[in-house]
């Protein structure tokens, strides 16, 4: 190499584009996990159970469920995604630019909702479950706790939503380089989350968990399953209430 001659360094590799990177420490979701498998032990214990279905009304229930959804999404956001700059709309991902947009996606749910309804229905058939029995104590019976549980439905649909099929699938897709082991193991953390529903709610939960984590990867948004899910809670919360009604009419028969 003469003296006229400059040795230009190699420029680093490229990051592939498209490659999924972590939205916060190892630390935070182990932490995350660690507090949703707690709380799900303990909402499994028969004498909390028992409590919740002798309480004269469920919106105490139900607002300690909205504290718990907005403290989960709180500990994500702020001491996870702030930490590494990555804000919310990324995690949600997708944009409406025009009506036709928004009316995609509803569309889009309402196809989901077809076909996650047949395969609990054949799920719950085969396992002989019903998230309506399992989740009994926490279905509405006045206009009240209708309102407050379409609320908490709404709520729900999208901190869980953002939770797991935002931020655990996009950890899980990019400490193992594989989207389909991120949905899998997002679906297995959502499933155990439902541990008060028993063994078979948690299968029936893992299954479901995971149909709607490969819809939020094929549309690279939760858009369409925050609109599902919200509907799917809000309707079961609403049919409970019939369905209740019917019970107790067949046993005044006998």
């Amino acid at each position: 190499m003469t003296d006229d001659e400059i040795e230009i360094p190699a420029a680093p590799a490229a990051t592939p584009t498209g490659r999924v990177t972590p939205v916060a420490p190892v630390w935070h979701t182990a932490v995350f996990v660690a507090i949703l498998l707690g709380l799900a032990a303990l909402q499994g214990q028969p004498q909390l159970a028992g409590r919740a279905d002798r309480l004269p009304s469920r919106i105490t229930l139900y607002a300690f469920t909205l504290g718990y959804e907005f403290f989960l999404l709180g500990y994500v956001w702020l001491f996870g995604l702030k930490l590494y700059k990555v804000p919310l709309p990324e995690i949600i991902g997708g944009k409406w630019r025009r009506w036709g947009d928004f009316w995609r996606d509803v569309g889009i749910a309402l196809l989901f909702w077809l076909v996650v309804g047949a395969v609990l229905a054949t799920l719950s058939f085969s396992l002989r479950f019903s998230g309506m029995e399992a989740a009994k104590f926490m279905l509405p019976e006045t206009a009240r706790e209708v309102a407050v549980f379409v609320l908490l439905a709404l709520t729900a649909g999208f901190c869980e939503e953002v939770i797991f099929r935002g931020y655990l699938q996009r950890q899980f897709t990019a400490w193992t380089g594989n989207v389909s082991a991120g949905v899998v193991l997002q679906a297995v953390v959502f499933g155990a989350a439902h541990l008060y529903q028993g063994v078979k709610g948690v299968i029936v939960i893992t299954i479901y968990g995971a149909m709607f984590g490969i819809l939020a990867a094929m549309r690279k948004s939760l858009r369409p399953v925050i609109m599902q899910h919200s509907a799917q809670d809000a309707f079961s919360g609403i049919a409970g209430i019939f369905l209740k009604k019917y019970h107790y009419l067949q046993m005044l028969k006998f």
